[in-house]
Parts: structure tokens; sequence; C-alpha cells
């Protein structure tokens, strides 16, 4: 016998253990007593049919009336204290309540001296909630079961007896006769009326009436008879046990308790008129209507629903409604307390569906995209590029039932249909929440006009350029309304225009047809909403494009573009006129009338003459600005000039980035300041360092100006031939990290298809190491492009391995590659080759297995292929590493790993053992080396003559002398030996 039945065996010999009980016939007589169902009268005494319609006969019970209620607890106690077991007596007691709940639930006082005294129980601690809840509801479904199966066995009521048909599986009170087969639920008469005793038949009231003077249709009138008696029932029943469950509401139940006992209220409400088998639905049924009873149990059952979703108490949480599919019940009663909480499940899933705008069935998030893109999509795509691509952002099954991607899946969505208007929600989320270019480019299909006939397709791209440029004007009308409501987005603008700046250049958009719906939009959708120069300049933004100049000159549609650019200007009405935006969108108009006078003559026509000369005051201020040999400071700029050298970057570019280039390369800055003693008149010159430009500066450079910086900056930083000023390095990331989209450049491979030789500099490998580890890691994640950055750091660590002296730039690769592992979160290949030993050290070998544990761990492994590869790239890693894991530590391991690991050998004692042989010769060697007061000539000897086994140690050795002072160890001498020394040594 297996476990479930040595269990189920166990519970129903404890089931029958209670049944026997002594105390439960105790227990039933006591209840029966205050029920008053203990007659005293004869079975021949008992009620009979009148024998005819003339004659009838009243009888009046001779019963005794039941002790106070008050009485009840006291006699309780003192039946409870002849029983030592008090637990057995508690499940006796609650099997007989459940009994009695079953059947006096259609009895008004009777039930309501059942909830008294259920209370009056637990005020003594008697009643186990957890225990007896779950009983209960059980029990009534087993009840209603019983009902529904008694209706098909008996479609029609015998006129001696309405009793329904009994259930074996409800426990009822030991006093009911066996020769009367007790349904659990009585017949049911109206609430309130007197009822019978377990030994009285029960009737149901009929005309006495013989059955040959019955009509045709007498068995359907009886179904609908019994039908009645049933629900009445069933309702009587439902109400009743609500109530003791809301007095059970009161005590801190169990979770799962509560778990049950919604999902019994939420089953009672989606099948609250679940018609039972044997009715004819041809008959009165269809124009039946809820009943008073019935509205009542719903009623009740909601009390119970609205205390377990409370938001005070945390019973169940209220999602648990919306996934119940309540509110989409196909006969929903008219009951306006059942019509406020579908109502309010309705509005919960309005809230959420804002919330989470763009997820449904079929839309993935851009910022946490799932993982795979199907394999089938990118034939001609490397392992390594597989598994750093996700799946597309929308996906759906075509006719036949396979997924459509890419271009199949753009030009199958047809404008305006319910996948247009998903497809448009994932756009309107990503420019709001901004994933990164990469996300961008897998997604974005070339528009068709800047599309060459040779380019194949895109590998999971799924939105075309009109869907981009229609969630692009949505995204620009969003803004449009915040700016009119006086809210500061200024940063939103920002952020908008170095993606708006990214989509136009990468050819998604199809400019003319996006400034024609731009127009359309603006001045036909939504009028009256552009009141300000956002939009021109965020057009003044894109207009250097080499697309956008395209259009602009040599378009059939030129001078119809331009006449629709120009009408998005609006005089600026700020109400903080000084301030750098303020002066910038006052002046953006002027700005753009310039660039397009220099792009066409053929549009010159159309320009705002009083825009043009507006445009001699940029030139004023810049001549008064720069006048001179002085230089502009730029960490004492006040909004006025902080405006105007914004706007300048929109029209002298290149005069502005050299001023910024400059100030970068200076020295530092002049000052003259009062000293402490000198004569009034007189001043001290001091010169001031120059620090990096503010980002509050930079945020407002056009994007062609942050161009022309990022290039010049590279060039002094890593082609100069003088050293870089930290200012300017500094600037440099800042110029980085504000346009993410429009500057990002993966700076191995930019910077050696600018120069090749650049990175065999040491000093440009160090400053390129020190920019990615210590400021644009963060970028390089964003971009995610961790993987890629780690192979490149990969190959330097590999050629410095064997090269002496460059321990510093070593060490800084070997953390930028410490770094990187640490951060990655998905399933990675640590060769981009896939073949061969890593060319990672030791450290990054222990670091890349642990940090595969954590991914297998807390991820899982979501390629089948991975795991293909899993053991190969174990061996990879381990051919060049010795370290072994505890078995402590193993144990924490994903099986996948530790079991691999745990055959290693144990090289530990082996090392100590090592190190203790020769610890002696290392001691006596780091001492002549290092002490302060070494021979120099020593230093040479030591390269010379000493042992590989020893050198190793160098280190060590030299950290004992150092007891945690440097100063007490030679330090020039160590510096001598380690320009030596490779790394590997």
């Amino acid at each position: 016998m297996d476990q479930n039945q040595r269990s189920s065996s166990s519970s129903a010999s404890a089931s029958r253990a209670y049944q026997f009980h002594p105390a439960r016939a105790a227990i039933v007589n006591l209840f029966d007593l205050y029920l008053g169902r203990s007659s005293r009268q004869k079975p021949e005494d008992s009620v009979r049919e009148p024998p005819n319609k003339s004659q009838k006969r009243v009888v009046a019970l001779n019963r005794e009336l039941p002790p106070r209620n008050e009485q009840f607890l006291l006699d309780f106690e003192q039946l409870q204290s002849q029983f030592p077991d008090q637990d057995q007596l508690r499940v006796v007691t609650e099997s007989v309540l459940i009994s009695l709940v079953v059947q006096c639930s259609n009895h008004a006082p009777r039930a309501e001296f059942l909830l008294f005294a259920l209370r009056s129980l637990c005020t003594i601690g008697h009643i186990n909630w957890d225990s007896f809840l779950p009983s209960l509801l059980s029990s009534v479904s087993a009840a209603e079961m019983s009902v529904g199966q008694g209706s098909q066995a008996m479609p029609a009521v015998s006129s001696q007896s309405g009793m329904l048909q009994s259930s074996n599986n409800i426990p009822h009170s030991s006093n009911f006769q066996s020769s009367n087969p007790a349904s659990p639920l009585p017949a049911v008469h109206g609430i309130g009326s007197p009822g019978q005793s377990a030994i009285e038949p029960s009737c149901v009231t009929m005309s006495p009436v013989k059955s040959s003077d019955m009509p045709c249709n007498g068995q359907q009138a009886t179904a609908r008879v019994n039908s009645s008696i049933r629900d009445n029932a069933i309702s009587s029943l439902r109400q009743l046990c609500c109530k003791i469950i809301l007095t059970g509401l009161e005590f801190n139940l169990k979770p799962v308790t509560h778990a049950d006992i919604f999902s019994h209220m939420l089953n009672w409400l989606v099948n609250w008129d679940q018609k039972q088998l044997g009715v004819d639905e041809s008959d009165g049924v269809k124009s039946w209507r809820p009943g008073k009873a019935l509205i009542e149990w719903l009623h009740s059952c909601l009390d119970v629903i609205w205390l377990l979703v409370d938001e005070d108490k945390c019973r169940v949480p209220f999602y648990e409604l919306l996934r119940s599919g309540l509110q989409f019940m196909e006969n929903i009663p008219d009951d306006e307390a059942l019509f406020t909480l579908i109502l309010e499940i309705h509005r919960r899933r309005d809230m959420m569906a804002m919330h989470m705008k763009m997820l449904d069935q079929h839309l993935h998030c851009p910022t946490f995209g799932t993982h795979r893109i199907f394999s089938q999509t990118t034939p001609s795509v490397s392992g390594e590029a597989v598994a750093s691509l996700r799946y597309s952002p929308i996906t759906y099954p075509s006719v036949l039932g396979e997924p459509l991607h890419g271009e199949d899946l753009a030009t199958s969505i047809p404008k305006g249909s319910l996948d247009w208007e998903r497809a448009l929600r994932c756009i309107r989320h990503a420019l709001c929440t901004t994933p990164s270019p990469d996300w961008w480019k897998r997604v974005l299909l070339v528009a068709p006009c800047y599309r060459s006939p040779s380019q194949g397709p895109t590998p999971g791209a799924v939105f075309t350029s009109e869907m981009i440029c229609e969630g692009t004007i949505d995204r620009i009308v969003e803004l449009l309304k915040l700016t009119n409501s006086d809210i500061n987005c200024w940063q939103e603008w920002l952020v908008f225009s170095d993606i708006f700046f990214f989509l136009i250049k990468s050819g998604c958009v199809d400019f003319v047809d996006f400034v024609d719906k731009l127009v359309s939009r603006l001045t036909e959708g939504d009028q009256h909403i552009l009141r300000t120069n956002h939009v021109t300049w965020l057009l003044a933004q894109i207009i250097r494009v080499e697309l956008v100049m395209s259009a602009l000159n040599a378009d059939a549609r030129k001078v119809e573009t331009t006449r629709k650019i120009l009408s998005f200007h609006k005089e600026d009405r700020s109400s903080d006129p000084n301030s750098p935006q303020s002066i910038l969108l006052d002046f953006i108009s002027s700005c753009q009338n310039l660039r397009i006078w220099s792009l066409n003559t053929t549009t010159r026509e159309y320009l705002n003459n009083e825009q043009l000369q507006k445009g001699k005051q940029i030139d004023e201020w810049w001549r008064q600005a720069s006048k001179g040999d002085r230089m502009v400071d730029y960490m004492n700029m006040d909004d006025r000039s902080i405006g105007m050298f914004w706007v300048v970057s929109y029209t002298m570019a290149q005069p502005a980035c050299e001023t910024v280039i400059n100030w970068l390369s200076a020295a530092g800055v002049a000052e003259s300041l009062p000293g402490t003693n000198l004569q009034s008149n007189e001043r001290l010159m001091v010169m001031r360092e120059v620090s990096p430009l503010p980002m509050s500066l930079l945020s407002g450079f056009s994007i062609n100006l942050c161009l022309k910086l990022a290039y010049q900056m590279e060039e002094s930083l890593f082609s100069g031939q003088v050293v870089p000023s930290i200012a300017m390095a500094e600037t440099y990331t800042r110029l980085l990290l504000i346009a993410p989209h429009s500057l990002f450049r993966s700076h191995f491979s930019h910077l050696a298809q600018r120069n090749p030789s650049v990175l065999s500099k040491p000093g440009v490998t160090l400053l390129v190491l020190e920019i990615l580890n210590y400021r644009l890691l963060p970028l390089y994640r964003y971009q995610g492009k961790s993987k890629a950055l780690m192979y490149d750091v990969t190959k330097i660590i590999s050629a410095l391995k064997s090269k002496r002296g460059d321990h510093r730039v070593f060490r800084l690769a070997e953390n930028l590659c410490m770094n990187l592992i640490l951060s990655l979160r998905d399933f990675f290949l640590v060769k981009r080759e896939g073949k061969g030993p890593t060319e990672f050290t030791e450290t990054l070998n222990r670091i890349t297995v642990v940090t595969l544990a954590i991914i297998i761990k807390t991820r899982g492994i979501a390629d089948a292929d991975h795991l293909l590869y899993l053991q190969t790239m174990l061996e990879q890693i381990l051919a060049t590493s010795e370290h072994t894991w505890s078995d402590e530590t193993l144990r924490f391991f994903p099986p996948l790993l530790r079991d691999f690991l745990i055959t290693r050998i144990d090289k530990r004692g082996l090392a100590i053992q090592a190190w203790q042989q020769a610890e002696t010769t290392v001691i006596n060697q780091c001492t002549q080396l290092l002490s302060p007061s070494a021979d120099p000539t020593y230093v040479m000897t030591y390269i010379s003559h000493s042992f590989p086994q020893h050198r190793k140690y160098l280190c060590a050795g030299a950290w004992i002398l150092m007891q945690g002072h440097p100063e007490n160890i030679n330090s020039v001498n160590l510096a001598r030996v380690l320009r030596e020394f490779s790394p590997r040594k």
C-alpha cells in the first residue's frame, strides 16, 4: 500500500472513530435540546394527510420549550469536563456542528441558535476555524451535489413526503431513524416557519388531489415544485454558511483557509444560475427570475469577498479577482451589489493596463525583452551573436500557425488594425522608457525610400517606417501637452531628441512623409497644441543629417517640405524668458532659417526675413564673448550666456567646438585675487586649474556640436602628443553619457579604425581602460555591449600576459574584465570563436565559474544548445586553472557544475607544501632585495640568478616583510624587478 492509500485509510479510520466517540451522543443530545428537536410524541401521533378535500386536521405538537440560549455555554462546559481529551472533543463538536448546519439551515430560529452556539464556543477557544471552515465548505458542496443527484433520481415529489434524497457522505444526528432516509438538506419551508424534528416526516403542502385527477402536465408542475424546493434549500444553506464565514473572518485564519473560502465564494457566484438536471427549460423556467433567498445569499457571499480582498487586512490579493474571470460571467443577475464588484474589477484591470501599457499575450517589453529569438530567423548569424539576441518585441501566429518574424510580420499588419495598435503601444512605450540602440537596431526596418535593393531581410525587425513615424508623432504630441500644462519636461525633450536623431539618421523614418503627417496632426487633429518652438528645435537637431539635407536639396517636394518645416515657428512666450531653455527656443527659428538659407537658393524666398535679421544678434554676442585673447570661462557663465552659447552651437558649431577644445587644453585660467598681506589696490595673480564642462551646459549643445567635440577630443586624448588633461577626459565621458543613442561608439574597434597603431601605445591603452572601467561601464551595459567589450579586453590580457613590465595595464584590464563578467546576466561564451582554452587569468577563471553558477541557479539556461556547450566551456576554463572548490562551496552550486567540478583533484595541499619548501629561500632573497638598506646591485643578481619557483612568491614575500607598512620595504628595488618580469611570471 502506498503512502496516499495509507493516509486515506488512516483518515477514514479516524473519521469512524470520531463518529462513534462516546461524547458524540451527548453533544448531539445537548444541541437537540436547545434546537427544540427532542420531541417525546409517539410516531403514530405524527401529522397525517387529510383523507379528502373537506376535512383538514390541525395538530398542535406537544413539545417542551428549549432552555434559554444563555444557559448553553454552562451546560456545554459541564459536558466538557466529563471528557479528558479536549482535542478529540473539539473535533467531534465541529463534526456535529457541521452536520447540524447542513440540516437546520432552512429553519431560521435553529440557524440563529447555531450561530450563537458557534460564537459562544469561540469565546472558550473550542473552535479551530482553520479546520472547521474547510470541512464546512466541503460538506456543503457534498450536500449540494447530493441534492442534484436526488433530483435526477426522483423527478416527482411524493405526496406523502417532501423529504429530499439523503447523502451518506454527510454525518447526521444519531437519533435519526434508519427507516426514514433524511436528506442532509431537509424540505424547505419559508424562513421562520416551524420545522419538523428528526423523527417527524416533512410535508410539502399540496392539495389532496388524487393522481387520477391530475392533468397531463402534472409531472412538469411537480418538477417545478421540486426545483423550487431544491433552490430554496441551497440558498438557505449558502446564506447560513456565509454568516458563519463572516464570523470566522473576525479571527486570524491561515492563508490556505482564506484561499479555500475565496475559491468557494467565486464558484458560487460564477455558477449562481446553474440549472440542475431534470427540469425542462421549455417550461416556466425560462421566465424565472432571482428570488429573495437567492439575492440574500448572493449579498452575503459578496460581503465575504469584500472582506477577503480588503487591502488593510491583505487576506487575499485583489488581483486574484482579476484572474478569476468573474467579470466575464455570461448571465449577470440584475443586482447592484454584484455589478459594483464587477465594475471595480474592470476599473482595476484598466489601472493595471495603464501601468503595463504594452504587455499582452503577443507583446514583449523592450526594456525587459525575453531571451532568445528563434534560431531559424538567423541562419547566417554566429553562435555568440544569436546568444545575445532576443525575441522580437511582437510575435503573431500566421494563418498556418507558425510564428511570423521580421518583415513578414511587419508587412502583414494592416494599418488601423488591433495588431497595428499593439505595435504602436510597444513603440510608444519604448520612446518613453528609452531602451538601448541595440534594441532599436534589431526591431526597425529601413524606410523603403532609403533602402538599397541589395539589402537583405532584417531578422527580428517588426516595426515599419509608418509605425515609427506615427509613434514618434504621438510622443511629440504627448510632450507638447505636458509643456502646455506648465510641467517642466525639458529633460524628457532632451532624451527624446537623442532618440529622434538616432531614428532619422538610421533611415527608419521617411523624413518627407514624417513632416507631412506632423503638419496634418498639429493643424487638423490637435489644433492649438503647438504654442512653443519645441518642434522647431527638434527639427533643428536633425537638419544636418545627410538624409534630411538630401530631402531639402534634391527631393522633388523640397519646397513644400521646407515651407512646412518653417510653419512650426511660434513666438516664444515663456514664463521665464531669461532661462537658458527660453533663450534657445527664442532664437532657434533664426538658427533654422540660417541653415536652410545656406542649403538651397530655391527656397530662400520662403524664409522669414525677421528671423534672418535676428541672426545678427547671435553673431554680435559671439563676437563679444570671444573678443581678443580672452577665453570663455565655462565655469562661471550666467543663464543668458549659457542660453546664447547653446544657440551658437546650432549656427556656428565649428568655432564653438574650437573654443571648448582650447578651454580643455589650456594649462589653467588666470585669476587675480586679493592678498592678505597686500595693499588694498594690489592683487595676486594665480592660475586656476581647468575644470570639465558641467552637465547642465553640455545638455543643451546641439547634437552636431557634440559629434564634433567627441571627434576632436578623441584626437587629443588618444592620438595627441600632449598628455591629456583630466578635464578633457571627464568632459569626453560626460558627452557620451548625455547622448547614448547619437554618440555611442565601441572604443576598441572605433579607435582601431581611425588609427590601427593607436592601441599599441601603453599610455593610450591605459587611458582607454581607465575611462571604460571607471566611467563608461554602465553605458556599455545599457548598450548591451558587455560581452563584446569582454572579448576585446580578453585579447589585451592575452597579449600582456607574456609582456614584461606592463603590470598596471594588465591589472586594469583584468579588473575591467572582472567587472564585466560579474555584470553578465545571460549565458555567455568564454571565447568568441568557441575553440581552445580561455585567455583568462586564474582570477578571471574562478569568477567565470562563480558567475555561471549564479546565472544557472537564478535564471536557468534559456537555450538547449547551451547545455551541449556547457561542458566544453568548462573544459576551456579549467584547462588553464588550478583552482578547486571545497565541498562546502560546491553544495551551493547547480548540479550541472557541481558534477563536473567535484571530480577535480584538490591541489591545495601541494601548493602549501611548495610554499613551505620555498619559504626560507624566498624570505632570505626578499630580505636582501627589499630591505630599506638593500644593495642596489643585488637587483641584477636577483633577476639573473633567481629560480622561477621562487620568483612567483616575490610579492608574497614583500607582503610579509611589509607588515602592513609600505615604508618597511624598498619600493624602488621592487619596481625595478617587476619591470623585468611579465605578469605570467
